[in-house]
């Protein structure tokens, strides 16, 4: 099993990096690189990020057999690459990053539990096995009558993709037609050039509406400690569809539910087996107290590296980094009151169109603002798609002030 090294010194080791993700994904490796770590970074193409890349090892990510072999073939002609470690921060490619640590023993979460936690449905059937925290759920196969596929499930339920990212293709149904009706739909429209994620499987799952206040626990975890966790607030979203619109940090829950909270996310990590890794773990705190809504092997996306770097002075980035390549990191203690408080806001389209005018400030105080959109592009809301324009935080002395 890979240990811990005496040698935090960033320089000279080597961090395989599984796929760039999209722009959006820049500060990850503009980060690692400013940390002093040789990058190999395994893309289907040379793109933006060539910066930052020490090598590229290119194969197409979404096919594990050939990537697996290109990963192998690089590292046969250049042994003295390593790697040290993997890293992915994109949500399509945890399940291959976990190959990768397989095939090479390096620190990190089996491809076996990593299929557990990254598969909605087999998360929900190994919580309900194992007597943690789950709503009921079921599989609805693809010639599968919806109605006869949930069973004895109450209303209000969730339909959503097993091996879903971003919310996308996420929807509350209240009643027998609006299941039917959603059900057809995704089958007929469901597809991986809304979420790429979506390349694993296009299967799809019901469960139970789990009700309350939303929540992400964004942690560090070695050798199975929580050596850091950070709570935010997800705001209410626009149901029937549930793409986030904003969050704060930190958590306006009370101390004791977020201990809670916190606690049932660490048991179901043991009970998987997930030992090492940044971990984005979405919950809920409601009536039937603590329920987890999925586990993301990697550093939660967009804001939150943002939002903990600031309101906790932690950056998830380097840690991540020193976990992934055995540099030890001692247990980091949160004070009571943050550094600063943290509000978000997502910039949503209300309806889908084109982007035909923008004003945006050129500066925003004491926070920050990232757009995506350019005029003349597409924007696209549910049920056509579930991409949003960009988002800003606020950064004040106080909640109510953010």
């Amino acid at each position: 099993m890979p240990k811990q090294s005496a040698n935090n010194d960033a320089k000279g080791k080597h961090l395989l990096v599984v796929n760039t993700g999209n722009r959006k994904k820049r500060f990850t490796l503009k980060r690692l690189r400013d940390l002093g770590y040789q990058l190999i970074i395994l893309n289907a193409t040379e793109n933006w990020g060539s910066p930052y890349a020490a090598h590229w090892i290119l194969a197409d990510t979404n096919d594990h057999t050939a990537s697996l072999r290109a990963v192998k073939d690089f590292f046969a002609e250049h042994p003295e690459l390593g790697p040290d470690g993997v890293i992915t921060f994109w949500e399509d490619d945890v399940l291959l990053a976990a190959r990768i640590r397989d095939r090479f023993g390096l620190i990190g979460t089996s491809y076996e539990v990593a299929r557990l936690a990254r598969d909605k449905h087999m998360f929900r059937a190994f919580c309900t096995e194992h007597g943690l925290p789950a709503p009921g759920h079921a599989l609805i196969d693809a010639e599968a009558d919806p109605e006869e596929a949930v069973g004895k499930l109450r209303f209000p339920m969730v339909i959503k993709p097993v091996y879903g990212a971003s919310s996308a293709y996420v929807v509350r149904v209240d009643n027998p037609q609006e299941l039917r009706e959603t059900v057809d739909y995704l089958r007929q429209n469901i597809s991986t050039e809304i979420e790429s994620a979506l390349s694993v499987s296009t299967a799809i799952m019901a469960e139970e509406y789990i009700d309350g206040n939303e929540v992400d626990i964004d942690m560090l975890l070695q050798n199975g400690k929580i050596k850091f966790w950070s709570m935010s607030d997800n705001d209410a979203t626009r149901e029937p569809y549930f793409v986030e619109t904003g969050q704060c940090i930190p958590s306006r829950l009370s101390m004791s539910q977020q201990e809670e909270l916190v606690a049932m996310a660490e048991e179901i990590l043991e009970r998987l087996g997930v030992e090492d890794g940044c971990v984005h773990f979405e919950a809920k705190y409601g009536s039937r107290g603590p329920m987890p809504i999925e586990i993301n092997l990697r550093m939660g996306g967009d804001e939150v590296y943002y939002f903990v770097k600031t309101a906790w002075g932690v950056d998830l980035i380097e840690n991540a980094a020193k976990v992934m390549l055995g540099e030890y990191i001692k247990k980091i203690s949160k004070p009571e009151r943050p550094k600063k408080f943290v509000s978000g806001k997502y910039f949503l389209p209300p309806y889908s169109g084109v982007l035909t005018a923008l004003s945006l400030p050129g500066k925003v105080k004491d926070g920050e603002l990232q757009f995506f959109k350019q005029v003349g592009d597409a924007v696209l809301a549910p049920p056509l798609g579930y991409e949003y324009m960009g988002w800003t935080y606020a950064v004040a002395d106080t909640l109510g002030e953010a």
